[in-house]
């Protein structure tokens, strides 16, 4: 089968390679409608080398998911956040999320299912390329002014804000008629309620 998307000399290159085809795949067809058979074909690999790399089609969504995210993450401006409370800081990240979750339906909800099957607190052995090394920095700074209470590791407390993350985007994905931004603002208010530095300690 000819392919528009030629096929890299060298073996490293092929992930990244599989990952364009099927990022592509999904823009144009949409993430149901694609198979693994389908991005096999067009990417010139055999299925074999395709589950090497990529065990299920979910992993291959988080990959073009996280890769997309991680890029967009680079482009923030962190001096603005630095400047702003956590409070601030993350609301406005969570309104952009909102705004392109809501577009993008279609990939969400196989997503935040295999992230909760397949998420783990230890990411040494894998960098985790999505929102969990972001919700870190902007925690580890809040508690480096005060903001946030200081008796718990920024990366314990970026699992528990990650965990929440991806329950309000289940819910919401299960609860069509709520409002994703007004879900998220209450989420934030939740953990807020927890890790503010001003409530008292038993």
């Amino acid at each position: 089968m000819n392919s528009s998307f030629p096929r890299p000399h060298n073996r490293a290159d092929l992930p990244a390679h599989i990952r364009r085809v099927a990022s592509t795949l999904f823009q144009s067809n949409g993430y149901t409608q694609v198979t693994m058979e389908q991005v096999a074909n067009e990417a010139s690999v055999s299925k074999r080398t395709l589950y090497k790399y990529y065990p299920a089609k979910e992993a291959l969504l988080e990959e073009v998911l996280e890769k997309t995210l991680a890029g967009d993450l680079a482009e923030l401006d962190l001096l603005f956040y630095e400047g702003g409370s956590f409070r601030s800081t993350v609301t406005s990240v969570l309104q952009a999320s909102a705004h392109w979750c809501e577009r993008h339906t279609d990939y969400l909800l196989p997503y935040v299912r295999y992230k909760f099957i397949t998420f783990e607190p230890d990411t040494n052995s894998k960098e985790d390329r999505g929102l969990l090394p972001f919700w870190t920095t902007l925690i580890a700074t809040a508690q480096n002014r005060g903001e946030l209470r200081a008796n718990r590791a920024p990366a314990q407390l970026a699992i528990y804000f990650h965990y929440l993350y991806l329950g309000v985007l289940l819910r919401w994905l299960s609860i069509p008629e709520l409002d994703l931004q007004n879900e998220f603002n209450a989420m934030v208010s939740f953990f807020l309620e927890g890790a503010s530095n001003n409530v008292i300690k038993n």
